[in-house]
């Protein structure tokens, strides 16, 4: 990553933790979000589970929890918009562990950091897409055993964008918001290119469409949205209904970062953002033009109210193993060695009792179907 100067802030995103999980068809899911303009924020409830079935990959499972999270509604914006690589001023997200924004679907938002194992990220081969991939599920996102199971993503969230109407010709749809106030879109910017940093394009940032470091895109004509900046998830992805298990195929290097790295957005007086947004100072502006905040409406779906459940993504009985031979992760790990036997609705559970001497005993049989 290149040289930038950094504001170091904590990592903790306040959140309630809960012993229970996530039910595994969707049905838990719990989103909604509201403007409000004193003080001037959006707020986001959700209860972190998803809207659609998920399927145990990696150490933990998804738990259900609560969290409220106020985001800038008019996000400020660090330095320069030709700042590219070097000498601009940005929020360091190379170490942390917590989440960094929300998508629509109720999943997470997660740095490439893969955790204290791996170090501080600084490239595709310390990042976590190429040291956990195997342990992403069929839409691309795991359970964070680093962050009390939150579920979430470090690559394109594949169930998420079929559902707001992705094509590969097209801009990506607005997946959700960076906890800096700065939508978050999908794989695809400008006319359906598939984004990347300059570094890889060479393309000049400020003219060419391409990210800068971050992961982010500056452009302020109105073309795109009513922001000054907004971050890109790069890589490849599915078509959304694919029941490939670990999620296929997963960006490679070229797509580095496949989620921010950094953020170009800080915390306006007034607000109270996350923990991973520090207060504005020294060189920021406005990162929006004049325009009047709202909840989105993303491909006919209002989003005050969530989404509706997935039903378009591959159920768990319908998964099958896939050893994913063209992803360049670290290891090629069995996708079945760490989950759950069963399905919902597959695992049937029958109780016989016998009565004597008045004890009473009860056997439990729980029968299992093979995925594969």
């Amino acid at each position: 990553m290149g040289k930038f100067a950094v504001i170091s802030v904590a990592c903790l995103v306040a959140h309630e933790a809960s012993a229970a999980f996530c039910a595994k068809d969707g049905s838990d899911y719990f989103y909604t979000e509201s403007v409000s303009s004193s003080p001037k924020t959006r707020t986001v409830v959700s209860n972190g589970c998803p809207n659609h079935p998920w399927y145990q990959l990696s150490p933990s499972k998804p738990s259900l929890q609560k969290m409220t999270y106020t985001i800038p509604l008019y996000p400020q914006f660090l330095g320069s918009s030709t700042y590219s690589t070097s000498g601009y001023p940005a929020v360091d997200l190379s170490q942390t562990v917590d989440s960094i924004g929300i998508f629509f679907n109720g999943g997470m938002l997660f740095s490439p950091y893969a955790g204290p194992t791996y170090g501080q990220v600084k490239n595709y081969a310390t990042s976590a897409t190429y040291a956990k991939g195997s342990t992403f599920d069929q839409r691309g996102c795991h359970s964070n055993d680093l962050s009390n199971g939150l579920y979430g993503c470090s690559v394109p969230p594949h169930c998420l964008l079929n559902q707001l109407g992705q094509t590969s010709g097209s801009h990506s749809p607005q997946i959700g918001w960076a906890h800096d106030g700065f939508p978050i879109y999908g794989p695809r910017g400008p006319n359906g290119v598939q984004m990347q940093t300059r570094e890889v394009t060479g393309g000049t940032y400020g003219s060419d469409v391409c990210t800068d470091v971050c992961g982010g895109y500056y452009l302020n004509d109105g073309t795109i949205d009513n922001y000054y900046y907004r971050y890109y998830i790069q890589g490849t992805y599915d078509d959304g209904t694919s029941c490939s298990n670990p999620g296929c195929t997963s960006p490679g290097g070229n797509y580095y970062p496949n989620t921010p790295v950094c953020f170009r957005g800080c915390c306006p007086s007034g607000v109270t953002c996350s923990s991973v947004v520090p207060a504005c100072s020294g060189s920021y502006s406005n990162g929006y033009s004049a325009f009047t905040p709202a909840a989105p409406t993303i491909n006919g779906l209002d989003l005050s109210s969530g989404l509706p459940t997935n039903s378009g993504a591959c159920s768990c009985s319908s998964l099958s193993a896939d050893a994913c031979t063209s992803s360049s992760w670290a290891t090629s790990a069995s996708p079945w060695t760490t989950q759950e036997e069963c399905c919902p609705k597959e695992c049937t559970t029958t109780t016989s009792s016998t009565t004597a001497s008045s004890t009473t005993t009860s056997s439990i049989t729980t029968t299992s179907s093979t995925v594969t």
